[in-house]
């Protein structure tokens, strides 16, 4: 069986010494994992995603409830807080967003390119 991979974003920042960026590529408030859980649903030919990675924090994949901003985070170190893109999100946002991209995929809810929940 064929199964994509959908993540939230990534960074090799601390993985590799600080030689790339913290926000290498970019979460987007969720329309980054939002639009792969859209283009896979969307190809009838995919019958499983997998969803990477739930506690991925040095890679920035994480979507377990992680820092809302850089006040919950350690003083020392990179990390990369849910407001890295501008955005206001409650630590639980990419449960959430995965949770709708199952229903979607479920043909539970309406297949749609724009997030259907509100943070």
């Amino acid at each position: 069986i064929y199964m994509p991979t959908q993540w939230a974003g990534f960074s090799w920042h601390n993985l590799k010494d600080y030689a790339f960026p913290v926000n290498q590529i970019p979460r987007l408030g969720g329309r980054f994992m939002w639009q792969q859980a859209y283009r896979y649903t969307a190809d009838s030919n995919i019958q499983a995603i997998w969803m990477a990675q739930f506690d991925e924090v040095d890679e920035g994949t994480a979507i377990m409830k992680v820092a809302e901003n850089s006040n919950f985070h350690p003083l020392s170190g990179s990390w990369l807080a849910l407001d890295a893109d501008g955005l206001a999100l409650p630590s639980d946002w990419y449960l959430r967003l995965a949770g709708e991209a199952q229903k979607m995929f479920k043909g539970e809810v309406a297949l749609t390119d724009k997030i259907p929940i509100t943070p």
